[in-house]
């Protein structure tokens, strides 16, 4: 019966988080798409502009995810967090079809960020309360399967939405996906409370397990980095593979695809077989992939790397975050479970960094040596430590 109220709760988390990651899936092209109509007071490129747009989103949420899941674990309350996360982002998205310049973008896009922080924490902290160390990799793996359908086809949507009606329709529909989150969240999904540890400071045992979950979250954020990498000297790989835009999308796709039909399936045998096998096993073998990719000759190829890199990810992302969830300390799960998307957010800046400034100063395949390098360390230290 326990089992089955687990399963009603994740699911009931999961679908009311949809409708918001679709709305955010959208953004992803109606925001760098939007820049153009917006005059700036800064003379920059769209490229530069774009990349701002971006990384400041990405420098506010990695700032606000342990503040805000910290000021969850303290309050011990889950859900007031993310009807005001999914509430900002419905009131956010009919900001960006209101304002007149590019700087107003970017206060809107810093705001984003803090919102973002405000509710994934509070969302795996509910996620981890309600599973089991048993049955984790499973329940994580269905949430990111279900999370990962919006950035999956957001994007074509927001297309569609922003060619026909223009930009504004666009941000309004995601404003409604995010009222759609907020009235499921507050109907269907039940607050979540930790029993807490009594006692003062922290143990040995609470600080041996959070440094195993810093290197669980070292691993997700190598796999951002890689992903990141590779996006970033996609117009190099356009030039040194002869290949079309189309055939380089495809490609990416391919990446995103195979996370998204595996992410259950590998959470199901993390559970069987350890998640720490499942990490250290797909950080050996993204590691191996990239260093293909530094060398491939041919789209098909690229596509081939891209597509199994995609499993791997997913065989490190998925156990990685159950794994943080099974050795979070009672009172902290707000807060240790934020580093997960922190480290993703850092990988997201880091990485274009990394990719272009080392490929133009040591040539094309350094970042992927690089980050296929710091793969390897990551999983021997996590098989060190059984």
């Amino acid at each position: 019966m326990k089992d089955l109220w687990a399963r009603t709760e994740l699911c009931n988390i999961a679908i009311s988080a949809f409708f918001v990651e679709f709305g955010t899936g959208m953004l992803m092209v109606l925001i760098p798409l939007y820049i153009r109509d917006l005059p700036a007071g800064m003379d920059a490129s769209l490229a530069i502009k774009s990349a701002l747009v971006f990384s400041v989103f990405g420098l506010f949420a990695a700032a606000s995810y342990p503040v805000m899941g910290r000021l969850s674990d303290r309050l011990d309350s889950r859900k007031p967090f993310v009807l005001a996360g999914f509430a900002g982002f419905a009131v956010l998205a009919v900001a960006c079809a209101e304002i007149d310049t590019f700087e107003q973008l970017l206060i809107i896009r810093a705001a984003q960020g803090i919102m973002v922080g405000v509710m994934v924490p509070a969302i795996l902290a509910m996620l981890a309360t309600v599973s089991t160390p048993y049955n984790r990799g499973r329940s994580i793996g269905i949430y990111s399967t279900i999370r990962s359908i919006g950035p999956a086809a957001g994007p074509a949507v927001g297309g569609i939405i922003a060619g026909a009606w223009g930009y504004s329709a666009g941000f309004y529909a995601c404003a409604v996906l995010g009222l759609v989150s907020l009235l499921l969240v507050n109907s269907i999904v039940k607050e979540t409370h930790e029993t807490r540890g009594r006692g003062i400071g922290k143990n040995k045992t609470d600080r041996t397990s959070n440094g195993e979950i810093k290197l669980f979250v070292y691993a997700t954020f190598t796999t951002m980095l890689a992903i990141m990498i590779v996006a970033t000297l996609l117009p190099v790989y356009e030039v040194h593979l002869d290949a079309s835009v189309g055939g380089l999308g495809v490609s990416l796709s391919a990446y995103f695809s195979a996370r998204l039909l595996f992410q259950t399936p590998i959470g199901i045998l993390s559970d069987r077989i350890g998640k720490r096998n499942m990490v250290a096993a797909g950080l050996s073998i993204t590691a191996f992939l990239l260093l293909g990719m530094a060398h491939v000759t041919s789209v098909i190829q690229l596509f081939a790397l891209m597509f199994v890199a995609g499993i791997t990810s997913a065989a490190v992302n998925v156990p990685a975050l159950a794994s943080g969830a099974d050795l979070a300390s009672p009172g902290m799960i707000g807060q240790q479970m934020s580093l997960f998307p922190m480290a993703s957010a850092i990988g997201m800046v880091v990485g274009p960094l990394l990719g272009g400034i080392f490929a133009t100063q040591f040539g094309f395949a350094s970042p992927f040596y690089i980050c296929a390098g710091l793969m390897v360390a990551v999983g021997v230290l996590i098989i060190r430590l059984r």
